[in-house]
């Protein structure tokens, strides 16, 4: 069995001051790394309560999992 790297994926979040489009990584919110807006320049910062983040990671691997094993096919995250 091997583990899934999530960490790279990029995701977008409109920034919740001016709204513009920012790329981020499961792995810059689930670190609480703050991120500075590229329209307005603020600071973006994570809250990952109660480490939701890896929580929701853990689940997505172990569907996969399952969904692979369930029809014999493979996956590529």
């Amino acid at each position: 069995q091997f583990m899934i790297n999530l960490d790279k994926r990029s995701l977008d979040l409109s920034c919740p001051c001016c709204g513009f489009c920012n790329p981020i990584t499961l792995k810059q919110i689930r670190l609480r790394d703050a991120v500075i807006c590229r329209g307005c320049k603020g600071t973006i910062n994570f809250e990952d309560y109660m480490n939701e983040t890896r929580k929701a990671v853990r689940s997505i691997i172990k569907l996969k999992e399952q969904i692979c094993k369930t029809h014999k096919i493979t996956i590529r995250l």
